[in-house]
């Protein structure tokens, strides 16, 4: 192992790490949530209250890539944190207004087909996650910073934190038998709180906003330019799994005994999703790799992310094929009947998804590397698209189930990674082109 790969390894494994242990957080609510009494539907309201939510903390997933390209000093950190302000205040007012007026009333019966006592439950989520894209943005931020400073111990330090947080919270909500709401909103709500004073508080002791290289008051039509493609991508990201799961309730929105039942199929196909999210986080990690170095070693970052990406899907067929995802899924998880059945099933599925994505986030990072985000964002259109088109063909055949659930999201994530490939390769090709001539 030459000098270079150990470097990336050092800079990479906190990364990894801390993904892990942000989506173990999701994993343990999911166990507490089927502790409860009626724990299916409560696991399957939350899983659609975040599908719901996501798509807005979403456009601020990216904001650690844009701290990491764009600071270089004071002045540039003032402009790109004052414009993650505005974006993230921009889209908290929706959430606040689906969430405590009347309009959330109106509005979620139009996305899922549920009863009325579920989009109660669903709005009381989304009432706990008002604050979340703010606190969120800050988080991020704060993370893409101290990236840059390559001190990815830190972060990963701090994701850990808040998972104890969150843990401690959902053990004393049981403890004090919280309604399930409650315990999993309050976790969430005080593991990010803490999560961003801390996250803040390291970035002003480290003074890593001070990074060097030449430093500009970027103006707020730049960091535009080169964020709003990605929190275009990012909507779309979000967006993926309502379409999904909207699919899925339209196959019986009265609840009728004579069709097939819904909420366990969303169980199922969340407690999958979140499982397979332990292997596909890592890789999502690979994108501040490719951010801090490929301008200076494009071909030992390409050899790494390879490497990296068939680590982890081998890894994860052996988890699946053995017998230790239904052991995880019914001891650590809760999962048990028809739950355990189509969440094992819908995972074999999900082996596809570490190729596909390892793929994906290496053009990702040419692109933001090369500040040229737009075919992110055209990929991230590809990848619903490919949802819109075939899952109401699957429900008019009557093929649509929670297996075809994740055979949807496989192939949106396959439409997206050969879009951004095709466009960043064009790209590239032209600007090489003008290079000669």
């Amino acid at each position: 192992m030459n000098p270079t790969t150990r470097e990336y390894w050092r800079f990479y494994w906190p990364l990894s790490l801390m993904a892990v242990a942000f989506f173990s957080g999701r994993l343990f609510q999911n166990y507490v949530l089927l502790r409860y009494e009626e724990g299916v539907r409560e696991l399957a309201m939350f899983a659609l209250a975040m599908a719901f939510f996501h798509p807005f903390r979403g456009t601020l997933i990216f904001a650690p890539q844009m701290a990491n390209v764009l600071v270089r000093g004071p002045k540039s950190f003032r402009a790109s944190f004052s414009f993650l302000i505005g974006m993230s205040v921009l889209f908290t007012v929706p959430i606040l207004l689906v969430a405590w007026t009347p309009l959330g009333r109106r509005i979620m019966p139009l996305i899922y087909g549920v009863s009325d006592e579920n989009i109660r439950l669903i709005l009381l989520y989304l009432r706990y996650f008002t604050p979340l894209v703010l606190v969120g943005g800050v988080c991020f931020y704060c993370e893409g910073l101290l990236v840059q400073a390559k001190r990815t111990g830190i972060v990963s330090a701090l994701r850990i934190g808040s998972l104890g947080m969150l843990v401690a919270v959902l053990v004393i909500g049981c403890g004090l038998r919280w309604r399930p709401v409650t315990a999993v909103g309050l976790s969430v709500l005080l593991s990010a709180v803490t999560h961003a004073i801390v996250a803040g508080g390291f970035t002003l002791a480290f003074r890593v906003r001070h990074s060097g290289g030449e430093d500009s008051a970027l103006k707020q039509r730049e960091i535009a330019a080169f964020f709003l493609p990605m929190v275009a991508t990012t909507v779309m990201f979000a967006l993926t799994w309502p379409i999904i799961f909207a699919f899925l309730t339209s196959l019986n929105p009265d609840g009728d005994p004579g069709l097939p039942a819904v909420e366990p199929m969303i169980a199922g196909v969340s407690l999958a999703l979140s499982f397979s999210l332990l292997f596909h986080a890592t890789l999502n990690q690979l994108r501040h790799l490719l951010v801090t170095f490929v301008r200076e070693d494009r071909r030992g970052v390409r050899r790494f992310v390879m490497r990296v990406t068939a680590g982890v899907a081998v890894l994860m067929v052996i988890v699946v094929v053995s017998p230790a995802a239904r052991l995880f899924l019914r001891h650590l998880q809760g999962a048990e009947g028809p739950t355990l059945t189509m969440a094992r099933q819908a995972l074999w599925v999900m082996l596809l998804v570490p190729p596909i994505v390892g793929c994906r986030n290496y053009f990702h990072g040419l692109a933001m590397v090369d500040r040229r985000t737009g075919a992110m964002a055209a990929g991230s259109f590809a990848r619903n698209l490919a949802v819109i088109v075939c899952a109401p063909a699957l429900v008019a055949l009557g093929w649509y189930n929670h297996v075809a659930a994740a055979i949807m999201f496989v192939s949106a994530l396959a439409a997206e990674a050969a879009t951004v490939f095709l466009l960043t390769r064009a790209r590239r090709r032209k600007s090489a082109d003008q290079d000669v001539k």
